[in-house]
């Protein structure tokens, strides 16, 4: 899954110029401090609100229940014939009541005292038991009644400053603070509105008090939240942009991945320092080409030629060889669309074990099979036997869908892994690439020998063909050709080669008699490094 990752990851990064990676560090950190800081001050914010409201509700409380208690004192004042006695105990009481306005008394006749011989309002719509009103006036001023109504009518008026100076406090351009009435509400201006007036937009934090008769709401936009963080953390936000540049730095300085060379691949990918060679796959009856292995080769721009078995595990490690392997099979596209092939010729690349659990293979592969398809010649994607194919879902799918589209599937390395019959049959190679070292052991270690002469009993029984790597002497061709292998491949028969060496080598093939290929094929193309 590492692996599969990296090498996702390397697919997108490869292209990037050097501009595009710090700008995209730098902006990844940028996002990454922005959310952690904005985290951090929604946290500090909402636990500020919590704070604040708990406190407004408490001052809140105390008032209220003073008042409670005055409320209780009225309660007591008996109307009887007349009010100028009961109008003096009510106006104390009002005195007496921090904020009181105006007391009310009334019999259940409708005989009325109150505090303030110019007003005698009753409240209407009062049901049974003691309760909590905000009050709006028609001049805009609002009050706060309590009132308690049973065979007698209670009532005592407070003015709304204390509670409005409370909520101003807390209140700014982005909190709000509000004092809430069933569905009305108290703000900050000392008015009166319906309670989804202003929704709030953002964070918000509410509280009831112990009666459930009223509570307290603070809110505060989102908008503030992120002016907040800007502000509080301009500091952390300056240093992540220079943690990202240094980040990007460190990519293209310490190569992208574990080591430099894998960096350097990445250069060579995106300045097409890989090219192809192909080295020619023969029948062992005649020596006349049937197929040809695509290898990678590389020309570094300082270092020179680098040999493949150094700059391939480089690229595994560093997670680049699937694209390093599509780069190749666009250049094997081109280059194939230029030379002229036999019927059924085949042509093999090679593959990560990763890449064939991606399905973007299938798309990878699909050009190229146009090219081929118009020759008539097949792909043959080659998988090494060092590395199991992954045994998930996707893998299985991909090979289900390259076979659909005519695709077939090469083990390569056979020998030197722990592939067993069932391996075999579960992927359904279409053909075993013997290692090379099984041909360099005949007549000197006669267990790989053995092991080489009951490879075609098994192969027959699997339904695979055997391509045996490494023929360098005529001796060891006639050896297998005698055997019975099929297909051979070596410096023997053809040195991995250049297109143009390539195309010379097949073209004089094609006119000749195939039986002097072996001699003449076996000085053919400049000398190159062993193949993948």
């Amino acid at each position: 899954m590492r692996n599969l990752i990296r090498a996702q990851w390397s697919r997108y990064a490869l292209s990037a110029r050097p501009v595009v990676v710090y700008a995209v560090m730098v902006c990844a950190s940028l996002l990454f401090s922005l959310a952690v800081a904005f985290l951090y001050t929604l946290t500090v914010e909402k636990t500020e609100l919590r704070v604040q409201g708990d406190k407004l509700l408490h001052q809140a409380e105390q008032q209220l229940n003073q008042a409670g208690a005055s409320l209780a004192r009225v309660d007591a004042v008996q109307v009887a014939d007349g009010c100028d006695l009961p109008r003096q105990l009510l106006a104390s009481v009002v005195q007496a009541t921090p904020h009181a306005r105006y007391a009310l008394k009334v019999t259940p006749e409708g005989h009325g005292c109150t505090s303030d011989m110019s007003r005698m309002d009753v409240p209407g719509a009062m049901q049974g038991g003691r309760s909590l009103q905000l009050v709006a006036n028609a001049d805009g001023s609002a009050v706060i009644r309590l009132a308690h109504r049973g065979d007698w009518i209670s009532v005592i008026e407070l003015g709304p400053e204390f509670l409005v100076g409370w909520l101003a406090q807390l209140s700014d351009d982005d909190v709000s603070a509000r004092f809430v009435v069933g569905e009305q509400y108290l703000n900050s201006q000392g008015a009166v509105l319906p309670k989804d007036a202003e929704p709030a937009a953002g964070i918000a934090y509410a509280a009831q008090s112990t009666n459930g008769q009223y509570g307290v709401m603070l809110a505060e936009s989102w908008g503030a939240l992120w002016s907040r963080t800007l502000l509080y953390h301009a500091d952390a936000l300056l240093l992540a942009m220079v943690t990202g540049a240094v980040l990007a730095w460190a990519l293209l300085r310490r190569r992208v991945a574990r080591n430099s060379s894998g960096w350097e691949i990445a250069q060579g990918i995106r300045n097409k320092e890989f090219f192809t060679h192909y080295q020619p796959i023969v029948a062992a009856e005649n020596g006349e080409c049937v197929g040809v292995e695509v290898l990678a080769r590389w020309r570094h721009p300082v270092q020179g030629a680098i040999r493949s078995d150094l700059f391939i595990p480089a690229a595994e490690d560093a997670g680049l060889i699937v694209p390093l392997t599509r780069y190749l099979i666009r250049r094997v596209t081109k280059e194939l669309k230029q030379v002229a092939l036999p019927p059924g010729f085949f042509v093999g690349i090679n593959i990560a074990a990763e890449h064939l659990g991606m399905p973007d293979l299938v798309e990878d592969c699909k050009v190229l099979l146009a090219v081929l398809r118009e020759k008539k010649a097949v792909l043959v994607l080659e998988v090494s036997e060092r590395f199991p194919l992954p045994e998930h879902q996707v893998t299985h799918r991909v090979v289900q869908d390259l076979r659909q589209m005519g695709v077939k599937l090469a083990l390569d390395d056979f020998g030197i892994g722990h592939a067993d019959r069932n391996y075999l049959r579960r992927w359904g190679f279409d053909y075993l690439k013997v290692e090379k070292g099984y041909v360099s052991a005949l007549g000197k270690d006669s267990f790989k020998t053995n092991i080489l002469d009951n490879l075609l009993l098994t192969s027959q029984q699997l339904g695979v063909q055997v391509i045996v790597k490494g023929v360098e002497t005529q001796g060891q061709q006639n050896y297998l050709t005698v055997k019975g292998f099929e297909f051979l491949q070596g410096f023997y028969f053809g040195k991995p080669m250049t297109l143009n060496h390539f195309r010379q080598w097949l073209y004089s093939g094609i006119t000749q008699d195939r039986t002097h290929v072996p001699q003449r094929a076996a000085g053919v193309g400049k000398p190159e490094a062993a193949s993948r």
